[in-house]
C-alpha cells in the first residue's frame, strides 16, 4: 500500500466516524425503544474499528487471514456489549422512572451474540481473502 492510498483510507475512516457519531447523537434524544437500530448502530461502530485496526497492511497470507479472523471474532464479540452499553446511555441521558429497554430486551441483545461472533469471523475470514486475492492480483498487474 503506498501513502495515497493509506492516506485515503484514514480520510475515510475518519469520515465514517464522523457520520457514525452524528448518528449517535441523533438517536440518542429520539424516543426509540427499537432494539434493531441499536444492534444497526453498535454493529457500525464495532465494523469501524476492525476497519480502523486493519488498516494497517500486513505480509504474508497466514498473517492476513489470521489478523482478519481474531479481529472479526473480536469485533463480533464486540456488538452485543456496546449494544448494552448504548441502551443503558440512552436510558440514563433520558432519566425516566422507568428505563427505555426493559430486560427482555436486553437479554434479547445478549442472546444474540454467539451469532454476532460467528458472523464476525466469517466476515473477517472473507475479508482477508479478498485482501489476498486484490493484492496479488495489483502485483501481477504491476
Amino acid at each position: 500500500m503506498n501513502v495515497e492510498t493509506g492516506s485515503k483510507k484514514r480520510l475515510g475512516l475518519r469520515i465514517s466516524a464522523f457520520l457514525l457519531g452524528i448518528l449517535v447523537l441523533i438517536w440518542l434524544p429520539i424516543e426509540d425503544q427499537n432494539v434493531l437500530l441499536v444492534v444497526l448502530i453498535s454493529g457500525g461502530i464495532c465494523t469501524w474499528a476492525a476497519a480502523w485496526i486493519l488498516v494497517k497492511p500486513v505480509e504474508g497470507n497466514r498473517q492476513i487471514i489470521l489478523r482478519h479472523g481474531l479481529v472479526g471474532i473480536g469485533a463480533g464479540l464486540a456488538v452485543a456489549p456496546l449494544g448494552i452499553m448504548l441502551m443503558a446511555l440512552k436510558s440514563g441521558i433520558h432519566g425516566h422512572g422507568t428505563p427505555d429497554f426493559t430486560v427482555a430486551q436486553l437479554q434479547e441483545v445478549m442472546s444474540r451474540l454467539p451469532f454476532f461472533t460467528i458472523s464476525g469471523l466469517l466476515i473477517g475470514l472473507g475479508s482477508g481473502l479478498y485482501r489476498i486475492v486484490r493484492r496479488d492480483s495489483q502485483t501481477e498487474e504491476g
